[in-house]
């Protein structure tokens, strides 16, 4: 059975797509089969990873489109990267929310998707990235999802916003759910955390109110914290994992690398030592460098 993260958070710009693209890529880098499905009409994933493959659909046919394996293979694209595919979003008109908002089967209709045989046979992990926002299609993720992970910034607004936004956002949906549906657990995990006291205080804060509110382990903080490393905005404009460019950091500082094995262990109990890519080197022909096309591949 495939295992399906919904990435969420009312607010934009928490780090989102920063933790689908990275989380999605190591995965498929340890082997397994990836599909990251783009859910935000900004598209900000759907433009992370260079493309092998673009399919001629995207997230408007899968949302809408009928349970059809023919269908369903019609959205999906391939990135550059392998084990690693990806639904991208083609909701030019930002009207997909308002399509599903009109739908009878709203709540069931990202769910009725992963349930056919095509995507667990096709599929290890699935991960959502979503709008910063509220609505209809952030619903049917959640409801659809195995585990939602949820970025927090600490920074107050986004504190603030995850308490008052996406924490009444779960609760509305727990609170109005149908055919005995079940919001899945949430691990929030602490984004962007800089060295600056503020920084320090407000995560320290973020703890201390876990510790208190959520004491049935439905909900929890990860031990994991992404710090705000350059390595992961420079990652982003080479369109390449951040663990592919960072395996060693300068000082004290976890490499990008760790970090994300760290994350990967926490979150799903993966603790074998994986083989990665080698400088990209395991690309399709065409995308391998000619300096090294010719070089034997020695990594291990």
């Amino acid at each position: 059975m495939s295992v399906s993260i919904g990435v969420i958070g009312t607010k934009g710009g928490i780090g989102k797509t920063t933790i689908v693209s990275n989380l999605g890529a190591i995965l498929a880098d340890m082997g397994f089969r990836v599909l990251i499905i783009d859910a935000d009409p900004q598209a900000s994933v759907s433009k992370y990873f260079k493309l092998h493959h673009k399919a001629p659909n995207g997230i408007v046919e899968f949302l809408l489109g009928e349970n059809s394996t023919e269908l369903m293979r019609s959205v999906i694209s391939k990135t550059v990267f392998p084990n690693l595919d990806i639904i991208l979003s083609n909701d030019f008109k930002d009207d997909v929310r308002r399509r599903v908002d009109e739908r009878i089967d709203r709540a069931f209709l990202v769910m009725s998707k992963l349930v056919m045989p095509f995507f667990d046979k096709s599929y290890d992990f699935i991960l959502f990235d979503t709008q910063g926002a509220v609505g209809p299609v952030q619903d049917a993720v959640a409801l659809a999802s195995t585990v939602l992970l949820t970025p927090i910034k600490p920074d107050v607004l986004s504190v603030r916003e995850f308490i008052s936004g996406t924490q009444e956002s779960l609760n509305r949906i727990r609170h109005s759910a149908v055919m005995n549906l079940k919001v899945p657990p949430m691990k929030a995990l602490i984004y962007a955390q800089d060295r600056t006291r503020d920084s320090r205080m407000i995560s320290e804060e973020v703890k201390n109110y876990f510790k208190v509110n959520f004491l049935d382990g439905n909900q929890k903080l990860l031990n994991t914290i992404i710090p705000a490393q350059k390595a992961f905005k420079e990652a982003a404009t080479l369109q390449t994992p951040v663990h592919c460019i960072e395996r060693e950091h300068p000082g004290k500082s976890e490499p990008a690398l760790q970090i994300m094995l760290d994350l990967v262990h926490e979150l799903f109990g993966i603790d074998n030592k994986p083989k990665f890519f080698n400088e990209l080197s395991n690309l399709l022909p065409e995308y391998v460098n000619p300096e090294n096309a010719d070089k034997e591949d020695t990594h291990d």
